[in-house]
């Protein structure tokens, strides 16, 4: 078991999949911020089926901290 999750650790898919899922919840429980963590976990997906965890983390980090967070500014 523990290496078939390392081997779909390493597809791309994977993710891309687990973006699906999130946009399709997402859309099904009416959550604004669904696509745009959808967004950050497909752009993380490179990365993180390199094995370059540092760098896919921090993409999906700051993506999703983008969604959430408030730009800073006068309105």
């Amino acid at each position: 078991m523990k290496e078939w999750l390392k081997d779909r650790a390493k597809e791309p898919t994977t993710y891309l999949g687990a973006a699906a899922v999130i946009t399709g919840v997402g859309q099904l429980a009416k959550i604004n911020e669904a696509p745009g963590i959808a967004d950050a976990v497909t752009n993380a997906a490179p990365a993180l089926a390199t094995g370059d965890w540092t760098t896919g983390l921090g993409v999906l980090l700051m993506g999703i901290l983008g969604v959430f967070l408030r730009e800073k500014g006068g309105r």
